[in-house]
């Protein structure tokens, strides 16, 4: 084998070595996208919920219809709803930001490359969509905002879920 034909290989496995590499990053990018916020996590038990919930804030607010609003503790979310099942397990969870704090991007959600995008009016909509794997139920995470780059709020549910009064 010549000197050049060596030198061509090896920059084949390299650059095949860098698309591998690549690849893998932008898997990791979309695994970042988990069923939970601040550790409020889609199908918790309600009182697992509870006990995280008591961590960070405070209830404000809870109605009959398995649906609770806590303040939080966060210098940027103010506000975290959750809603429960029938089986009492969260079914979603949507976290409110803060107006007077520092403010949070699109992209620290997840990767924005993967979401399905929606501008109408100066609203703003991101959606991704991850589909149901190894034993990991199908769900939704949509962040919303009036701003092109900051976040208003941010929702995760449970695919198929419906609610039930």
């Amino acid at each position: 084998m010549t000197q050049i034909t060596r030198t061509k290989q090896i920059k084949r496995i390299c650059n095949l070595c860098l698309l591998l590499a690549l690849a893998g990053l932008a898997g990791a990018a979309q695994a970042k996208v988990r069923p939970e916020i601040m550790g409020v996590a889609l199908e918790m038990s309600r009182d697992a919920a509870l006990a995280r919930l008591k961590a960070i804030g405070q209830l404000e607010k809870e109605d009959r219809r398995r649906q609770e609003v806590w303040a939080i503790k966060d210098p940027r979310i103010s506000h975290l709803l959750v809603g429960y099942d029938a089986d009492y397990r969260v079914r979603y969870v949507t976290a409110v930001a803060r107006t007077d704090g520092p403010r949070m991007r699109y992209q620290e959600v997840a990767d924005l490359k993967s979401a399905q995008r929606l501008n109408s009016q100066g609203n703003y909509r991101f959606t991704w969509e991850i589909p149901e794997r190894r034993g990991q139920f199908a769900f939704v995470v949509i962040a919303h905002g009036r701003d092109p780059n900051f976040l208003d709020s941010y929702s995760i549910k449970k695919v198929g879920e419906e609610e039930v009064d």
